[in-house]
Parts: C-alpha cells; sequence; structure tokens
C-alpha cells in the first residue's frame, strides 16, 4: 500500500510539472486559481493570499472559487524579480 501511495506522488508531482509549463506558454490566456499561483510562486496558499491582499493583485470570483488572470501573475513575477534585482 505505501508503494501504490509513493507511487501517486511521484505521478503528481510529474504532472504539475507538465502543468506549469503549459502555464507558463499559455497563462495570458489563462486563470490560475489560488493554490495553483502560490505554488508556481514558491509560496503558501496562506501567505500567497496576504501577497494578494497586500499587493492589490486583482483576482476574479468564478462561482465560489478565487482566480488570478495569467497576464496578472507574470507581472507580478516581472515586479517581484526587479524589486529583488
Amino acid at each position: 500500500m505505501a508503494l501504490r501511495v509513493h507511487f501517486f506522488l511521484v505521478a503528481t508531482t510529474s504532472q504539475e510539472e507538465d502543468m506549469k509549463a503549459t502555464v507558463q506558454e499559455k497563462s495570458k490566456k489563462m486563470f490560475l486559481d489560488i493554490p495553483n499561483a502560490a505554488g508556481m510562486a514558491g509560496f503558501s496558499v496562506r501567505h500567497f493570499r496576504r501577497i494578494i491582499e497586500e499587493e492589490r493583485i486583482r483576482i476574479v470570483q468564478i462561482g465560489r472559487k478565487f482566480f488570478i488572470m495569467g497576464s496578472d501573475f507574470e507581472r507580478w513575477q516581472a515586479n517581484k524579480k526587479s524589486k529583488v534585482a
């Protein structure tokens, strides 16, 4: 049973990497949900929600879920990199 769980975690990790590559290619046209955007940015969901609030990143609510536009996410990443450099 532990082997199956381990295999599932490995498969999920490779799927996430594939998703990240796809999202980066088409992120201008896509919505990113908060947990995926937080993972791509390297932050916890809780901390990323705080970043959204403090830096006033636009969010869109569809049903009960909140999303960030891919273009806004890219803009935020570029600004973050320019502040560090």
